[in-house]
């Protein structure tokens, strides 16, 4: 008996059904995308942190200072007293995909939200470059446009110590520990960032992080006054 093919209403049928198991998977690829994310960007990020404390002491001990090139930036000693011009730094290593690729094998993903101008001594000064100025940075799974999504069933929709959209991590080769927090808009636990570490910065809620609220404590401004300072985004 010859055997019929599809008829068009069979067709249209099983291309239906298909459909509709694609958009059923859908969620659950998407949730395995992000949760590969987020822990590519948890294992990476605990790599590079231990990697930036080998850095700094090797180049203490090599040098006889800190002045790390971390972005393998040519402009890394200029000390312009000017925020444009240290803006614009960040925004060129930004662009030239640099940032942290002292240390960094795979560091396209890699963002610099926010920087604040420091020098050697852990003052707020332009005086030293960019050696040793602490930054906001962001990974795949936090950056600020394309990182993973608030999950829908979890608290405040946001589960803490997993980058999500609007946590970032805050970089500091400067010689002092800072304590980082937030304003009305972003809500931040007080977060301890040492000397020469790479610490997650977990934003409460799913409000977007507006740089400039986001402060620390524990530099001086040059004539021995402790007080609270921000971060400037890049040009």
């Amino acid at each position: 008996m010859q055997r019929r093919g599809f008829t068009m209403v069979e067709l249209i049928f099983v291309i239906v059904i298909i459909g509709i198991l694609a958009t059923m998977a859908m969620p659950k690829f998407d949730d395995t995308t992000n949760r590969a994310k987020i822990n590519s960007e948890l294992s990476g990020m605990e790599s590079m942190a231990a990697a930036i404390r080998g850095a700094i002491e090797f180049h203490v001990e090599d040098f006889g200072d800190a002045k790390v090139n971390w972005h393998n930036y040519a402009d890394m000693n200029d000390s312009t007293a000017n925020y444009s011009v240290r803006a614009a730094h960040y925004g060129n290593i930004n662009k030239s995909k640099l940032v942290l690729k002292k240390i960094a094998k795979k560091n396209d993903k890699l963002r610099i939200a926010g920087w604040a101008p420091v020098d050697s001594n852990g003052n707020w000064s332009f005086k030293d470059g960019l050696y040793f100025d602490i930054l906001m940075v962001e990974g795949e799974a936090s950056n600020s446009k394309t990182g993973v999504p608030f999950p829908k069933e979890a608290t405040n929709n946001d589960i803490p110590g997993k980058p999500d959209r609007n946590d970032f991590w805050v970089f500091n080769p400067s010689p002092v520990d800072i304590v980082v927090v937030g304003g009305s808009n972003t809500p931040i636990n007080k977060t301890v960032v040492e000397s020469g570490s790479l610490v997650l910065v977990d934003v409460n809620g799913t409000k977007a992080v507006n740089v400039r609220n986001v402060r620390f404590s524990g530099l001086t401004n040059g004539n021995g006054s402790p007080t609270q300072f921000y971060f400037t985004a890049p040009k």
